[in-house]
């Protein structure tokens, strides 16, 4: 009886755990699911959310398609060594005392009646042996192709602040596979002080608890990869963190298999992993500052034999000397941006190796993705839109201390005026908040205010911040009743 029990108690776990892993299994998020996650976090670039939505989508498909194919390869070859096995068995039935006799058994004893053992060591035997000569010939003889779907790198590229990180940071908190950010200014070549390239799969083996099929179908977001860009000057020396960095990522960007150090051990004691990198995902991104100069160099200069410029430098710090000579006082910040934006749309391969990054590198990130600069508009979205956003922080920041904090349109309109005139983007919206709000964070703990008022005249520094207080909203209660 406790027998029937225990096996019925089995029988149900194990049903249970089989509806419980179909359950988990959910179809691919579609790109516009992905898009309408993607602008509830990130105001503007359209472009680049519904190029990232694609691609992880086509990486979801991609990654189902090539698995099952190598499953179906798998499955197909395990018959034809089964098929050949059962063949080879009974042509030796015909000779029966002939094989007794190889094998040592005098009496020439028929195979079926050797003992189960030895059957299994010699199907074992010759499926080692005659596995791989069918692999190449089945190859060169099949009619059947399997289609393998190759992967497309993508590089972002635009000014700093324009939502390039917060993008990948969003977009991984939407996806069921593995996805690490790792930043590319640590990164240097082999035997050098710095972390390995190798330490980029890492990364994505811990984000996926180290469990290596889950890992090698994740996602690689490699931030500032402008910064690994060889400088023009230094050819003699060895650019250990330039151009030496890019070499040793060209095979991971390509696919190869990468020796990993396992859980809670070091490189130098030989305790690795093998990840193949086939079908991970690399999604590049960097400011490259001074690579519009470089663009609109190469549009105006078009001139052949006499008339062509011998002596003007070249790379990215004549365009970062001539940007800062053609854009010192002399056009406003607006319409700088809308220059940027035009010709980084015009961005082409050429440029980006003029600008330090080597031909192989460039070839293998073929999607490139460039973000418009931020305007006043944008700006003042950022601060009260999106999730997360600036003021409803430092609201719920005020509230913990029972105070509300208020903002005027024209306070949001001149923060966001001020964040354009400092060129850096929505990182600079938290730092006027900060400056702004210091002295309002000090005085209200353990005080009787109620409330912190914020206007355009205290944003541009004519007055302070509007403290107000308990008993002065009494008053004024008083007073607007006093008036009816």
């Amino acid at each position: 009886m406790r027998r029937k029990c225990f096996r019925w108690l089995s029988t149900i776990t194990t049903s249970e755990s089989i509806t419980t892993c179909k359950k988990k299994k959910r179809p691919p998020p579609t790109p516009k699911k992905i898009y309408d996650y993607l602008n509830k976090f990130v105001i503007g670039q359209e472009h680049a959310k519904k190029v990232l939505s694609v691609a992880v989508y086509n990486h979801y498909k991609r990654i189902y398609n090539n698995v099952q194919d190598q499953k179906d390869a798998s499955e197909s070859a395990s018959e034809i060594t089964m098929s050949d096995n059962t063949m080879l068995l009974n042509t030796s039935s015909y000779y029966p005392r002939e094989i007794g006799m190889q094998q040592g058994n005098a009496l020439g004893a028929p195979p079926e009646r050797r003992s189960q053992r030895q059957q299994q060591q010699q199907q074992q035997q010759q499926q080692q042996q005659q596995q791989p000569a069918i692999f190449r010939s089945e190859v060169l003889e099949s009619d059947h192709h399997s289609m393998t779907i190759d992967k497309s790198n993508i590089l972002l590229l635009g000014p700093t602040g324009s939502g390039k990180t917060h993008l990948a940071q969003t977009v991984a908190r939407c996806l069921d596979v593995p996805f690490a950010i790792c930043d590319c200014t640590t990164l240097t070549q082999a035997g050098y002080v710095g972390e390995d390239v190798e330490s980029v799969i890492a990364k994505l083996l811990q984000d996926a608890n180290f469990n290596i099929e889950k890992a090698q179908q994740g996602i690689v977001f490699l931030d500032e990869v402008d910064k690994i860009g060889s400088v023009p000057g230094i050819h003699q020396l060895r650019d250990v963190g330039g151009e030496g960095v890019q070499q040793a990522l060209l095979k991971m960007l390509e696919g190869t298999i990468v020796n990993v150090p396992e859980k809670s051990s070091r490189k130098m004691r030989g305790e690795t992993v093998q990840v193949d990198t086939a079908q991970i995902l690399f999604v590049a991104s960097g400011a490259f500052s001074g690579l519009d100069r470089i663009i609109s160099r190469r549009k105006r200069e078009k001139y052949i034999g006499f008339g062509a410029p011998s002596n003007e430098p070249a790379g990215r710090r004549a365009a970062a000397q001539l940007e800062k000579q053609q854009h010192e006082g002399e056009v406003s910040i607006a319409e700088e941006n809308a220059e940027r934006d035009r010709l980084l749309r015009e961005v082409e391969a050429h440029d980006l190796i003029e600008f330090g990054m080597i031909p192989e590198f460039v070839g293998r990130l073929p999607v490139i993705v460039p973000f418009h600069s931020l305007n006043e508009d944008s700006l003042v979205r950022i601060l009260t839109e999106p999730r997360n956003a600036l003021v409803p922080q430092y609201q719920s920041l005020l509230r913990m201390d029972q105070v509300e904090l208020e903002f005027t349109d024209g306070a949001l309109r001149t923060i966001a005026k001020a964040a354009m005139q400092r060129k850096t983007g929505a990182r600079g919206l938290r730092s006027i908040l900060e400056r702004l709000l210091l002295e309002s964070m000090f005085e209200v703990p353990e005080s009787d205010i109620i409330c912190v008022r914020v206007d355009e005249d205290a944003v541009l520094g004519k007055k302070s911040v509007e403290l107000i207080r308990s008993h002065h909203k009494q008053e004024m209660k008083n007073a607007s009743i006093g008036a009816v």
